[in-house]
């Protein structure tokens, strides 16, 4: 019996679709890795937040997770305490910090979160996780998960 020049066995032609589809898989991992740009891929255009003014602002570009800072006057409120966490990327590609706002002299704390916009000013917004009653009174945090 004649073979035809193109032909493989079964076996043979399984593995190389096999190994041609490893490669494609593996040469995806290969790729570079890169930062999302301010307004690449976001769905997020305009400040989409509250303005945080300039000394929050510049603070928030440079302070370290635990840090805090007194505000007399904050888009908050007057007298309030602001802690400060850990930088992410949000999902909009934005750098985001979360926030725990105290109250002067309340008990009460709200958790809110900073994104910077491409202008590197920052805003503020409440979690997505919060509800809405909660997040505008300076209540409790019961609304709010981690």
């Amino acid at each position: 019996m004649k073979r035809h020049p193109f032909s493989c066995a079964p076996r043979q032609a399984t593995m190389q679709v096999l190994a041609l589809t490893l490669m494609a898989v593996l040469g995806g991992c290969a790729m570079p890795a890169t930062q999302p740009s301010d307004t690449a891929g976001s769905v997020m255009t305009g400040t989409q937040g509250k303005p945080v003014g300039e000394e929050l602002s510049q603070w928030l570009a440079r302070a370290h997770p635990g840090e805090v800072i007194q505000l007399g006057q904050s888009p908050w409120g007057r007298e309030v305490q602001v802690e400060v966490g850990s930088l992410y990327y949000a999902a909009s590609g934005r750098v985001c910090r979360e926030l725990t706002v105290r109250q002067g002299g309340l008990d009460a704390e709200r958790r809110e979160i900073a994104c910077e916009t491409a202008a590197g000013n920052w805003v503020t917004r409440r979690q997505v996780t919060a509800s809405q009653s909660s997040s505008s009174q300076s209540g409790s945090s019961n609304g709010s998960a981690r």
